[in-house]
């Protein structure tokens, strides 16, 4: 006897369900039609002819416990699932595998470093995904089921949602590669503007490679491990993932180590510019204190000469000379002329 279908709230958690390669009736196509509202929670079990693909929003009490008291997963995995925080990993529990990755956030005003998880239980006749925000990938993959053209089986699935994640990750990683070239070129281009603008440009500098650092550090955190997952997930033995499955879960491993890879050389050339930054500003502070001194060099005689002579005591010579202050003037600009010359000729300038 067939299981009736139970009208499900959509706040309750249940996203979308559809049998694999997709059902056009399983979605939404007006506004206002139930669409995955539909399915029963009941009605939720796997089917290894015709493999069962439910989305659920983690954030939803209902979407929990069914996965906690009702999915029939094991406790190991419905705990994996719906923890409040979690890493990259892969675990092979039972008959099937969980999956936690993580990728880019491409809502309106996320930032560009902030990397959302999704969660995936698969075995042979279901794969289960929570999220917390929307992710591109499974919404193309959903459109394409809606269509009956999604992927016929859990494995393949769960490989295509792999490689749609890490395809995010290139331009997220090569748009921070492109800010820290032209902080580069900046830098090293510097040379020549005046000490007030240079000042106020390594400021700007300073602020964009403390970003770069921030977000390639941010990035790296969870992506390393998520490197270590699908090389390990490409590596299993589960007669749900086929040869072509492993092959894009590998294709998917490698692109995130090279990501990795990337973010690694960002995080170092951050910090080679920083002190070479740093060290351009300590030359021009100390070329501006050398000339400083130079001055002060120059100028010590001078004042020397000048509070000698503006003692008020009686025998000062000149006093009574017309011409006394502008042979004392010309007398200090010859010492001056003088100084300069020596500090020339010992290359002091």
């Amino acid at each position: 006897m067939p299981i009736p279908l139970v009208p499900v709230r959509p706040d309750e958690g249940l996203i979308f369900a559809t049998r694999l390669p997709g059902n056009p009736s399983d979605f939404p196509t007006e506004p206002g039609d139930p669409g995955a509202n539909a399915w029963a929670w009941d009605s939720l079990t796997p089917d290894a002819d015709r493999p069962l693909w439910v989305h659920l929003d983690r954030t939803m009490d209902r979407a929990n416990e069914w996965l906690r008291d009702e999915s029939g997963l094991d406790p190991e995995a419905s705990a994996l699932l719906t923890a409040e925080s979690s890493r990259p990993g892969f675990w092979h529990i039972g008959n099937g595998l969980v999956v936690i990755l993580r990728g880019v956030d491409l809502n309106p005003g996320a930032d560009p470093d902030e990397l959302i998880s999704i969660r995936l239980w698969m075995e042979r006749g279901r794969l289960i995904s929570l999220r917390t925000k929307r992710f591109r990938s499974v919404a193309l993959l959903r459109e394409r089921a809606s269509e009956g053209a999604g992927p016929e089986t859990a494995g393949a699935l769960l490989a295509q949602i792999v490689l749609g994640l890490t395809d995010r990750l290139g331009p997220v990683v090569e748009n921070q590669m492109t800010m820290l070239d032209e902080v580069e070129d900046s830098i090293l281009g510097d040379d020549e503007r005046q000490p007030r603008e240079t000042a106020r440009q390594g400021a700007i500098y300073r602020q964009r490679l403390t970003l770069v650092r921030r977000q390639s550090i941010s990035l790296r955190r969870y992506l390393a491990p998520q490197r270590d997952a699908l090389l390990a997930l490409a590596g299993e033995q589960h007669d749900a993932i086929s040869a072509k499955d492993r092959a894009m879960i590998r294709r998917a491993a490698d692109q995130t180590a090279r990501c990795v890879e990337d973010l690694d050389e960002l995080r170092d050339r951050a910090a080679v510019a920083t002190d070479e930054l740093r060290a351009r500003q300590d030359e021009r502070i100390g070329r501006t204190g050398y000339l400083l001194t130079l001055v002060a060099t120059i100028a010590l005689p001078l004042g020397l000469i000048t509070g000698l002579f503006g003692i008020n005591v009686g025998g000062m010579p000149g006093v009574e000379s017309p011409n006394a202050f502008w042979v004392v003037t010309i007398g200090m600009a010859a010492l001056s002329i003088a100084g300069i010359a020596l500090f020339k000729y010992i290359r002091w300038l």
